[in-house]
This record gives structure tokens, sequence and C-alpha cells, in this order.
């Protein structure tokens, strides 16, 4: 079978490209031994050629995905789906998984041009939910009105279209790793232990409390969110709550996998090749 890789910009991986193409090499590398051909470029590289069996892809730059999402109208399979990844704002997954019953703070999407009516209590979360974050000043901890008025301020002279404003949910933070329709999932404490962070924002939940949840509950939450958003290769963070409740305080497509590489290789590797007879629907 005939595959093509296509890694991620530079400017999508802040403070991370090394680990996102450590990743996607690791992929690559199962899909060989596997018996496959595969081929690996850069969606800087220009008008590669898009000619596969099947693609898979970390792909953000809108002009990418949008020869990707053509091919996709073909019938090539993508993972991660890059129709999925054109619609999946920050601003949209919140506005799905509300509407789904997944459980997320308390949010407000809007547009900066227009400081809001704000209905929850500080501390708050602006992010941007046009895009992914790609600096530090995308998603900002607010501890009361005047740094809301600041942030928007730069928002706006960004140019940045659409942001999410969402309630700070106390509790332990748990980050997450995980592949839809396989075994694989992956979880950790950031701020338990010297981790890496690419913009130290964890440090706002503190050290962990270690309260008890089930990880087999967030594992059925977090593919319910892929099958929803048409994400399977997938990451995240969430907030456990004393109680073991949890929170998803953020869901993104893809990321490195730093902590379990090769094992998350192995399985989005074969998530690959189900895609070619079985693409995961897509809830929009």
């Amino acid at each position: 079978m005939n595959i093509l890789g296509v890694g991620r910009s530079p400017r999508f991986s802040p403070n991370s490209f090394e680990r996102d193409e450590a990743v996607l090499s690791a992929v690559a590398t199962r899909l060989r031994q596997s018996g496959h051909r595969v081929v690996l470029v850069g969606e800087d590289d220009g008008d590669f050629p898009i000619q596969a069996d099947v693609v898979f892809s970390m792909a953000r730059d809108e002009r990418t995905l949008q020869r990707l999402s053509a091919a996709e109208a073909e019938g090539l399979p993508v993972v991660n789906s890059a129709s999925a990844l054109l619609r999946d704002t920050r601003a949209e997954l919140t506005r799905l998984f509300a509407e789904n019953a997944i459980p997320i703070p308390e949010s407000l999407c809007f547009s900066p041009e227009k400081q809001p009516l704000i209905p929850f209590h500080y501390p708050l979360w602006l992010k941007r939910g046009d895009a992914c974050a790609q600096s530090k000043d995308d998603v900002r901890m607010l501890r009361d009105e005047s740094e809301l008025r600041e942030a928007l301020s730069d928002f706006r002279r960004r140019e940045i279209a659409t942001a999410v404003l969402c309630v700070h949910e106390a509790g332990d933070l748990v980050k997450f790793y995980g592949v839809e329709g396989s075994d694989f999932f992956y979880f950790y404490y950031p701020t338990s232990g010297a981790h890496f962070s690419k913009f130290g924002l964890e440090a706002a939940n503190g050290a962990p409390s270690g309260y008890n949840f089930d990880v087999s509950a967030l594992k059925c939450c977090a593919d319910r969110a892929a099958r929803l958003s048409g994400l399977p290769v997938y990451g995240g963070d969430c907030v456990i709550r004393p109680d073991g409740s949890f929170s998803l305080i953020d869901f993104n497509d893809w990321p490195s996998f730093s902590l379990c590489k090769d094992e998350a290789a192995r399985a989005i590797a074969a998530r690959i090749l189900v895609a070619v007879h079985h693409p995961l629907p897509i809830a929009f």
C-alpha cells in the first residue's frame, strides 16, 4: 500500500517541532515494517503530490488542509480528517461538546470586537477560538476585568476573530493521549515532576492531590469526543475534581505523544490502516 505522511509546520508546533517530527517518523517506521511504502513530506513543502492509498497528516495550514479535504471528497482516507480539522476550531468544538454532553467547563464563545457580558466569576480562561494556540498569548488566565480588557485588545490587534471564555476548573490537571478505536490510552499529571510544557500554563492548577477517578470512563469520554469531532488521533487536558468527576478543558488533534511515542505509533499505524476501509464519520 502507498501511504503519504504530512508533517506539521514549525509555526503550528510552538516549542514542540522536534517532538512532532519524532512521532510522525515513528508512525512511518511502523508502517514500513508492515510492508507498506511510506513517503513523508512537510506541509511547508509546497504543492507536494497527493498520490496514495491513505494519508496520515499532522498538517494545520489552511491551504494544505483544503488540498487534503478535496482529496478526501474524492474518496481518499486522511487521518486525521482534513475536512474535520477545517471545521474543528476551538469555538466549534466547544459548541459541539456542549451540545453532546461532553463534560467541559462553562463556556462562552464570542467575537473579541465587543466585550461581552460575563456570566461567570473570575478566574477565567480566554482562548483564541479560531485556531489552535500558536503562542503563549493565545491562552490566558484572567483574574479580573482589567486583564480581560487587555487580553481582548490584544486579540483585536492580532485580528483574532473568535474567542472562547471559560471558567477555571480547580482540581488535579491530567494530560491524556489516545487513539480512538484502539486500546491505547496514556495519561499523566503534568505538574508532578519535571515535565515539558509549551507555555507553562499547567502551573495554575498546582500540584495534584491524587483524586481517584475512573480511567476507563475518561478514555470512553475522550473516544466519544474523537468520534464527534472526526479526530481519531487525539490528545487533551482534563481536570479531576475531588469527587472523581472530570471536565475536559482541551482537546486537540495529533499531539506529540512524547512520553509514549513508541506505544502511540503502534496504535496510530494500526488506526491508519483501519481507516482505509472504515473511515471515521464526522458529526458536523
